[in-house]
């Protein structure tokens, strides 16, 4: 019998388990147990359960080029609490560790990024022989370990050769990188993300002076905001040509809706713009929509014949849905979006940084389910910064993220019972990373990182996020 394999099957069929050894004991089995963990699950039984980063936020400056974001945090003096991401939690060298907590806990993906700055450090043209060597036994690493690798290309860290969004022609730049990574790993990645968020690329980067390169004008943000999509388009098309049949490509999407609290009809007008531009402005035009009524002023002076096409011509497989929470604003003509936060109202319960709102969890993927026609949808992103317990017995304790988890795997199945083809949620994020502008010091992670000895310890809420696993939903433990 004559019998093909390509490299993932072969990876698959040399795991540790594949060689008849013995797995280690999940170390995080006595934290809990159910007794019938599946019995009332809504999900689809191939649910995929996962974790996301980004590198920039987990690999360290060491055998990179330098990248706009340390420019930016290094001119600001370092993030809010004074940390910069010269080492982060060096994933590059210590992905192992993670990979092995993870897979002790069940989860079954992991979204990643590339760094651009390290694959093509210095110029365009020939790629980092050691970062290319790095990315294939990572993705090696995480099918041995039974979970299966979803790239992000590009989550805000740009090589400083490359420029800015503000020039078109970066999309081209965008698609040269696209088709070397994706020639790299496209044999065992059957799920990509373009882009990590590229609404809060643009807005925060390019409108607000908050993210690096640090724009602040409506001009910028009009640029970017056509030049991201664009490079969509375009990086799309490499990705393809490299992949294997059954891929499917499609970006992050924050999903975040913005809510003024007063009657003003100032507030309340900001309020629409805002979340019309930040929820559809980068996804309608990849569904053929175009870009909303709203918002083609802002950018039709930056659109070139043949420009939409190449934005639409693969309209996304999936959608990648991210969610924290709403947004409170009001309106404030001072900056090029038109808005200032205020405070969320009282009776929202707050994370460090974000209200807690499984509420609007629901409405927003009942939203997504309907604008797009009832599209297959990866929950790419939800997490949580909390206050968290000492370490005990080899484990951080963290109840208030354990309820929280709960409460939005409990809105997703909410939302699946009306409907919505919700295909798998993904935690942010395994371990406590830099978390850009805020620095160190907001823990979402799932894992605890020692900021002196990079020591990796798990948290409960990893064995909570393992029981979801096993039952195919919220697990149903009193926390």
């Amino acid at each position: 019998m004559n019998m093909k394999f390509n490299r993932r099957d072969f990876v698959k069929a040399s795991s540790l388990a594949g060689l008849g050894l013995v797995v280690p004991s999940n170390p995080l089995e006595q934290l809990y147990n159910l007794t019938n963990p599946s019995s009332n699950s809504v999900f689809p039984n191939d649910f995929l359960w996962g974790v996301a980063a980004s590198a920039p936020e987990t690999e360290s400056r060491e055998g990179r080029g330098r990248s706009n974001w340390d420019v930016y945090v290094d001119n600001m003096g370092g993030s809010k609490d004074g940390t910069t991401n010269m080492r982060n939690t060096e994933f590059e060298k210590r992905y192992l560790d993670d990979l092995k907590l993870l897979q002790a806990a069940g989860v079954k993906a992991f979204r990643f990024s590339f760094s651009w700055p390290r694959v093509q450090p210095e110029t365009p043209g020939t790629p980092n022989a050691k970062a290319m060597a790095y990315y294939d036994h990572l993705v090696d690493s995480m099918l041995e370990h039974g979970i299966e690798p979803i790239p992000t290309l590009f989550h805000w860290d740009m090589p400083l050769w490359a420029g800015d969004f503000t020039d078109r022609d970066v999309s081209y730049r965008l698609q040269d990188y696209a088709d070397i990574v994706s020639r790299l790993v496209g044999d065992r990645t059957d799920k990509w993300l373009v882009y990590n968020e590229p609404s809060a690329l643009a807005a925060f980067a390019y409108g607000r002076g908050l993210f690096a390169p640090g724009y602040s004008s409506k001009r910028h943000l009009a640029m970017a905001s056509h030049n991201i999509n664009l490079g969509y388009g375009r990086a799309v098309e490499a990705i393809k040509s490299n992949a294997t049949a059954n891929t499917k490509i499609s970006s992050a999407f924050n999903m975040m809706p913005f809510q003024a609290l007063s009657g003003n009809k100032e507030d309340q007008d900001a309020a629409n713009y805002m979340t019309v531009f930040w929820n559809y402005a980068f996804s309608d035009p990849l569904y053929g929509k175009g870009y909303p009524e709203i918002i083609k002023p802002l950018v039709e002076p930056y659109i070139q014949p043949g420009d939409m096409q190449v934005i639409s011509a693969n309209k996304p497989d999936f959608f990648g849905a991210n969610f924290y929470a709403r947004t409170f604003v009001k309106a404030d003509n001072t900056n090029a979006l038109g808005i200032g936060l205020i405070a969320p109202p009282k009776e929202l319960e707050a994370t460090q940084e974000l209200p807690y709102d499984p509420n609007s969890y629901a409405k927003v993927l009942l939203d997504i389910h309907k604008r797009y026609d009832a599209p297959d949808i990866y929950a790419t992103e939800f997490g949580f910064p909390v206050e968290e317990g000492a370490i005990v017995n080899g484990v951080v304790s963290d109840p208030t993220r354990i309820r929280y988890i709960q409460g939005y795997i409990k809105a997703a199945e909410d939302a699946v019972r009306q409907g919505v083809k919700l295909k798998g949620m993904f935690y942010w994020s395994p371990t406590d990373n830099w978390e850009w502008t805020l620095g160190s010091s907001k823990h979402f992670g799932l894992i605890h990182v020692d900021p002196q000895t990079l020591e990796r310890t798990p948290k409960q809420s990893l064995g909570y996020y393992g029981e979801c696993i096993k039952a195919n939903g919220a697990a149903d433990i009193v926390v």
